[in-house]
This record gives C-alpha cells, structure tokens and sequence, in this order.
C-alpha cells in the first residue's frame, strides 16, 4: 500500500510539472505574441521601440567605454532612430555593439524578472532608471532627446512605488521580449542600398559584406529567444519539485 500511495504522489508531481511548463510556455509565448502585435501598432508600438532604440545607442556608448573611447553624445529621435556619438575606443567592436547589445539586454531584462519579488523588480527599475538618468545627464544634448528619455523612464519609476508583483513581472518581461523582437528585426533595415549603418561600417572597417553582419545579429537574436523559451520550460519544471 504505501507503494501506491507513492507510486500516486509521483503521478500527481508528474501531472503538475507538466502543467506549470504548459503553462510557463504559453504565457511565454502570448507575451512574445503580444510583443510582436503591438511592434505592428502604429503609435502604441513608438514608447518600446524608444526603449529599444535606447539600447542599441547605450550598448554603443559603453563598448566605446569599455574599449577606452569616450561618448560625446546620444541622440534619440522622436521617428524611433537615433545615434550614439564617440571619439576612441575600438570602432569594430563599438560598430558590432549596438544590435547586439539591444538582443543581450531585451534577454537580460527578461530573465532579471523571473521568479521576482518587490526587491527584485525594484533593483531592475533602479538599474534602468540609473542609466537613464546618467545618460540624460552626462551625453543628453537636446530636447527631444530629454523627452524620450522622460517618457522611457516613467514606467519604471512607476514600478518602483507600486506594490503589484505581478504587473511589474509582466511589464518588465514584456519590455525585454519587444527588445530583443526589435533587435532582430531591425537590421533588415540596413540592407536598403545605401550602404550606411552599422552593417556598412563593420564591411569598410572589417570587410567582411553587410549582409554576414546583419544574419549574424538576427542570428544572436533568435538564438537569445531560443535560450529563453528553453529556461521557461526548465523554470517550469525546476519550480514543480
């Protein structure tokens, strides 16, 4: 009897682990759905693809740190481009940085929310604010640049003073999904014939064609979405037991 007992204790566990994954996976993949219908919405997509855009310019600017450059400015617009102006550092590597870094930082602001508690969510929303702010302060030149940054900025500051886990959950791991969609996205932009961009720059620094560059920052994309569908699944059955 006791046999049974367990052999019906290790069914249920069975039972619920795949639930949770199921479950897991299809709240992935509606937030990774939503991500998608919203990047189709005129105007409801403009505040998120600043985000990304951010990003982008800010992975610029600490590769050219990091290499030792220095950022002179960075310029968000309001049509979702923008540009991170640098003297120094190592060009290929600053050039290459950009898509890249929006991919790392869409699949890293996902991740940072999973299992999160109020302290967690609020150290995500200071550490987004933090180089908002920095930003804004030290490589910020004009107005339109201060507004994006402002707007970018609230919803994480509102994340900071409300107590609903849950919805900052959501919010947080929606933004890094539209991220990292937009990352993969975005370089097809640059195969429009003009031969400027970051593609074209890695080809006349590196020679190596736009189109390689441009396949190999979509690659990076899909393969942090892959990394992460793969971790929901295995959050979801680490979290059963």
């Amino acid at each position: 009897m006791p046999r049974r007992i367990g052999g019906w204790g290790i069914m249920a566990s069975n039972e619920n682990t795949r639930r949770l994954r199921h479950n897991d996976l299809w709240y992935f993949c509606g937030l990774l759905l939503a991500a998608f219908i919203v990047s189709m919405i005129p105007v409801l997509h403009t505040p998120f693809s600043w985000m990304q855009t951010f990003f982008h310019e800010i992975s610029h600017g600490l590769s050219a740190l990091l290499t030792g450059g220095t950022i002179v400015n960075i310029e968000l617009r309001l049509d979702g481009s923008g540009s991170c102006t640098y003297r120094g550092g190592v060009r290929p590597i600053v050039a290459f940085s950009g898509y890249a870094g929006a991919a790392i930082w869409g699949g890293l602001i996902y991740m940072m929310a999973d299992n999160v508690s109020h302290k967690s969510a609020d150290r995500i929303a200071y550490l987004i604010t933090g180089l908002i702010l920095v930003t804004a302060i030290f490589w910020a030149r004009d107005v339109v640049t201060f507004l994006v940054l402002g707007i970018i900025a609230v919803p994480f500051l509102i994340i900071v003073k409300t107590r609903e886990i849950l919805a900052e959950k959501i919010f947080v791991q929606f933004s890094g999904l539209y991220i990292l969609l937009d990352a993969i996205k975005s370089p097809l932009h640059l195969l429009d014939g003009q031969s400027r961009g970051d593609g074209a720059t890695l080809q006349d620094l590196i020679w190596v064609p736009e189109i390689v560059w441009v396949l190999v920052w979509m690659a990076m994309g899909f393969a942090t979405l892959v990394f992460l569908f793969r971790r929901q699944h295995r959050i979801g059955g680490s979290s059963a037991g």
